[in-house]
């Protein structure tokens, strides 16, 4: 077993001495100019297979390349997408807010009598076919809006309600056809009724064709109302007919609200 063991171990040592010898010999022939011909000679007789090689595998390392940027491209066009709609979605948040506030504020802002008990509405539907224009808002019967109430705006008379619900209530506008409401000229005094037509336009009827009557007159509201306010703008005379041998005159009026743009409204409770 003595000797056995130690060949096993002279054996070792010259592997061992073998490798080192392989080493220094291939360290010293890598900084020699034998070593550096054989690998020039080499780097010509291999350059053919080299240029065939690199033109086949080329495309291919250049299309994962490629597909591996689309995908980190694609990542981070989603990352910047979702980024772009949260800054959209503040903006959109705050313009929203803003818009409000200044409705709003224009609207508390008008110069209504104090005796005025008011309730500020908000818009949440409309209406608008050849026999009918109407408004919903978000208040009732709940916050003591009734039916005959006044319905203005920022700029004036926009309707009366004509239907109260527990929370929400229908807003009759001036343009529909069944709308009335006493009106009076304001240069002249004179008396008539502001009424809707089928066509959506807005009329001053009942003025006698002997009363004079101007382009751009102002018309309010009369004091004989039951829940309508008098003195509240309703718009100006736009255009005034021929009479002929009419006992009226035919007269359309401008109103000064936008009923296409009503967001905010106030109900005038008495």
């Amino acid at each position: 077993m003595a000797p056995g063991r130690k060949n096993l171990k002279n054996i070792i040592i010259l592997i061992l001495l073998i490798v080192i010898c392989i080493t220094v010999i291939t360290v010293s022939l890598r900084q020699s100019d034998i070593f550096t011909n054989f690998r020039l000679l080499t780097l010509d007789y291999f350059k053919p297979v080299q240029e065939k090689t690199f033109q086949v595998f080329a495309p291919v390392t250049k299309f994962f390349l490629s597909l591996r940027d689309y995908v980190n491209l694609r990542d981070k066009l989603e990352e910047l997408e979702l980024e772009n709609a949260s800054i959209m979605k503040d903006y959109s948040e705050n313009i929203n807010l803003k818009i409000e506030n200044d409705a709003l504020r224009k609207l508390i802002g008008m110069d209504l009598r104090d005796s005025y008990q008011t309730e500020t509405a908000k818009v949440i539907g409309y209406y608008n076919t050849k026999w009918q224009s109407e408004i919903i808002i978000n208040k009732g019967k709940n916050s003591g809006v009734v039916e005959g109430m006044a319905v203005v705006n920022e700029k004036g008379l926009v309707g009366i309600i004509i239907l109260s619900s527990g929370s929400t209530s229908n807003v009759r506008l001036l343009t529909d056809p069944q709308s009335s409401v006493g009106a009076r000229i304001l240069s002249s005094r004179k008396l008539g009724l502001v009424e809707g037509g089928s066509d959506k336009k807005i009329y001053l009827n009942y003025i006698s064709s002997d009363d004079l009557v101007f382009k751009g007159d102002i018309l309010i509201t009369s004091e004989y109302g039951q829940f309508v306010p008098p003195e509240l703008l309703i718009g100006r005379i736009k255009k005034i007919g021929n009479t002929g041998e009419a006992l009226y005159r035919q007269i359309e009026v401008q109103p000064f609200a936008d009923f296409k743009t009503l967001e905010y409204v106030l109900v005038i409770k008495g």
